[in-house]
């Protein structure tokens, strides 16, 4: 399976129903979208110059409502 490498460049904060995903930001670094910065949501242990392989690049996550 392909994917597309994205690089985390900002962790916006945690999100989910239980705080288990972050939104972070990623710099798109291959394809259409490269140098694009989206917002994703990523599961798991996450930091800023991690990469990431993105099955689509043209989706974007919404922003945090912060209560």
């Amino acid at each position: 399976m392909d994917g597309i490498p994205a690089q985390v460049v900002e962790i916006l904060g945690r999100t989910g129903m239980r705080g288990e995903s972050s939104s972070v930001k990623v710099r798109v670094l291959a394809g259409d979208d490269r140098g694009r910065i989206i917002r994703r949501n990523v599961v798991g242990p996450i930091d800023v110059g991690d990469q990431l392989l993105l099955l689509d690049s043209s989706r974007e996550a919404k922003a945090l409502d912060r209560r």
